[in-house]
């Protein structure tokens, strides 16, 4: 259709005419009624012709603009966009575990954490069973904004021994785990916000997932060995206009790198200049320490956001979350989980409050700590003269690679020697072609795997490394 011809009926919506005019372009260029690169008519003219002010034609044709659908160059006037180029089919976030670690063959699969069992199955589900017997009536119904107060009450308790400053049960959300807290966030923070998210230039994979999943572009910044530098924080978000950075500053995945307290305060000093909205992920954090630094949450509470959950310190399968939302945010928070979810199954709140209460958490976190701990000394110890990045309490190493190592070039040689390990190009934030940081891999210790059997995997990933890339399997 000839953009003359164009003459959309504004009487058939509801609200304001400039939000009307921009859906009609919008249904138009997405129908082809409309196709790329038509030239829009002057704001003055469109606005005679469907009898209306140029200031509603000019707020049209930004709100079509931001949404993608027009095009405006200074000089020339706007365009109806070329339609995006679709994006590729999402990779599952998680890989499929090969059993136990290790299988027949003797292939050994450290690319995923995995908690030791310490019996912690049957314990929880010892306390699912009493659970059941005491569901009653009120399974039937909705999870109320309330009704989980209970739990988020014990959370706070849960909380207490972590630098985290004031934090009381009106600001917490219970999520179904770490992941489903970002996303939320999210959510919530890009609504009015331009759909970008900066986060350290190698990052947790399930961050580039939760922004994508929101329309939104990833901006790496520069880390070094205490995570993300205030300097390039400053820069990308000068640059780029974004107002939502997301961080790990305890326990960095996958680099393990740990911020001190002046680390810190830079990060938090350039969120205040640009008033930045800081997503604080702590679900790899050590064990409370009273005489530890003190979070971003504590030195910002009124501008982060501060995940933690259950997954990576009890059972992963339990998908139970918490976020600490800013100051006066909780409401929002809960009310946006609501409306993603409806709030958290009573079966899963009762059992993580029962977890809580009984003291069974802390006990199953001990124990847990104790096989994670032996673990990582035992892999410091192989892989001894090769500068191992760890973290206590976290089931994973950082291993930067001696020249001329490439890390693809690793994990191939690995794969065929029977370990599976992850190359820093599999956390890299920037889009897929760039070139990644530092050549790195990623050793996830399997703490349900043999130790004799983890012990001669991380052997023989040492000896290649040791030997060099051009001794090893062809």
């Amino acid at each position: 259709m000839r953009i003359d011809d164009w003459q959309p009926d504004l009487s058939r919506q509801q609200g304001p005419k400039f939000r009307v005019l921009a859906n009609a372009l919008r249904e138009a260029a997405r129908s082809g009624e409309l196709a790329p690169g038509t030239r829009l008519p002057p704001m003055r003219e469109l606005a005679w012709r469907l009898k209306v002010t140029t200031g509603t034609v000019a707020r049209a044709y930004q709100v079509a603009a931001a949404e993608g659908v027009v095009e405006s160059h200074v000089g020339r006037g706007s365009f109806v966009a070329a339609p995006p180029a679709k994006r590729p089919a999402p990779q599952p976030l998680l890989y499929e575990a090969l059993d136990g670690g290790w299988r027949a063959e003797g292939l050994a699969d450290l690319r995923i954490p995995q908690l030791p069992d310490c019996g912690q199955a049957a314990r929880i589900g010892s306390h699912l069973a009493a659970i059941a017997t005491q569901m009653g009536a009120a399974i039937l119904d909705y999870t109320s904004l309330s009704r989980d107060a209970d739990c988020r009450r014990a959370a706070v308790s849960w909380l207490q021994g972590r630098q985290l400053g004031e934090v009381t049960t009106e600001d917490l959300v219970l999520t179904h785990g770490g992941q489903h807290a970002i996303t939320l966030v999210m959510g919530l923070c890009l609504a009015d916000q331009p759909a970008k998210v900066m986060a350290e230039a190698l990052t947790y994979p399930g961050m580039r997932h939760a922004a994508r999943l929101m329309r939104a572009e990833t901006l790496p910044v520069a880390l070094d060995d205490q995570g993300m530098i205030p300097e390039d924080l400053d820069r990308v978000a000068r640059r780029s206009g974004a107002r939502l950075v997301c961080l790990t500053p305890s326990a960095q995945n996958p680099t393990l790198a740990s911020m001190s307290a002046d680390r810190k305060a830079g990060i938090v000093e350039v969120a205040r200049r640009h008033d930045l909205q800081i997503i604080e992920d702590e679900c790899y954090a050590p064990s409370p320490d009273a005489a530890g630094a003190p979070s971003l949450r504590m030195m910002a509470p009124e501008r982060v956001w501060h995940v933690s959950s259950f997954s990576k310190i009890i059972a992963a399968g339990l998908r139970f979350g918490m976020l600490i939302c800013p100051q006066g945010m909780g409401q929002a928070g809960r009310v946006a989980a609501q409306h993603s979810h409806m709030g958290l199954s009573l079966p899963i709140t009762a059992l993580s409050l029962r977890l809580l209460e009984s003291g069974e958490a802390a006990r199953i976190g001990s124990e847990i700590l104790t096989v994670v701990e032996d673990r990582r000394l035992l892999a410091l110890s192989l892989l001894d003269g090769l500068a191992p990045v760890s973290r206590p309490g976290v089931p994973m190493l950082w291993l930067p690679l001696p020249q001329p190592w490439k890390a693809d070039d690793l994990v191939s040689r690995a794969a065929l020697a029977g370990v599976i390990v992850r190359p820093a190009g599999d956390f890299a934030a920037a889009a897929p072609g760039r070139e990644v940081p530092v050549e790195a891999v990623r050793i996830a210790l399997n703490c349900r795997m043999e130790r004799a059997r983890l012990a001669e995997a991380l052997s023989t990933l040492a000896e290649m490394v040791h030997s060099g890339p051009l001794v090893g399997p062809e």
